[in-house]
């Protein structure tokens, strides 16, 4: 019987470990034979993608950081808010107390005309202040605030009609009131329209880069 001997590797045999002939340990993809670099690791871009730009296409509908919250529209929303609570409030507390919670009252009878008056413009002042609050959370309804601003102007306006018709000097408190309510909603409606343009100015300048 004939003993199995290994047969010797041929010249033209590869060793194992070894490129094939007539490859190259090198990429192909340069003149020189040296290698393209990998994806991720820092290779330019080619000439049909952009630098800065996600071909992925992520990134994209990103707003401007003006809109985002923490911007000037946030504190601008948190301040309609707060506008809305207090008037929410005071209406919700003269709607229970009725004209026995003005300050300086009578402490008799209730009259109960101007009692039924007062308690529903009392209601409306509560639906004034849920109207703030709304349009802060639901922004998409920004138009809307011109029109309550407005109603809380007319309210200040009536003040003033009162104070001249039946004559005589009213609570402190009101003539307070009074002022807020004539100088509040015209600086509301200004710094929504400066905030409105500071926005359009840095999405031109974005979109001009």
């Amino acid at each position: 019987m004939s003993e199995n001997h290994p047969r010797p590797a041929s010249a033209d045999q590869p060793r194992p470990g070894t490129p094939a002939p007539g490859r190259s340990g090198t990429r192909p993809g340069t003149p020189d034979g040296t290698a393209t670099p990998a994806a991720g690791t820092g290779a330019p871009a080619s000439a049909g993608e952009r630098p800065g730009r996600d071909t992925g296409g992520r990134g994209r509908g990103k707003q401007p950081s003006a809109t985002r919250p923490g911007s000037d529209w946030g504190t601008f929303r948190a301040v309609v808010i707060a506008v809305g609570v207090v008037l929410a409030a005071v209406g919700a507390y003269f709607l229970i107390t009725g004209t026995h919670g003005l300050p300086n009252a009578s402490t008799g009878p209730f009259e109960p005309t101007l009692e039924s008056q007062f308690r529903f413009f009392a209601a409306l002042e509560i639906g004034v202040g849920a109207a703030f609050i709304a349009i802060a959370v639901k922004f998409r309804w920004v138009e809307v605030l011109w029109l309550v601003c407005m109603m809380v102007f007319f309210g200040g306006v009536g003040r003033v009609i009162s104070w001249a018709i039946v004559g005589g000097t009213p609570h402190w408190l009101m003539i307070v009131l009074m002022i807020v309510e004539l100088a509040f909603p015209a600086a509301l409606l200004v710094w929504h329209r400066w905030i409105t343009k500071t926005v359009d100015l840095k999405r031109s300048l974005v979109a001009g880069r």
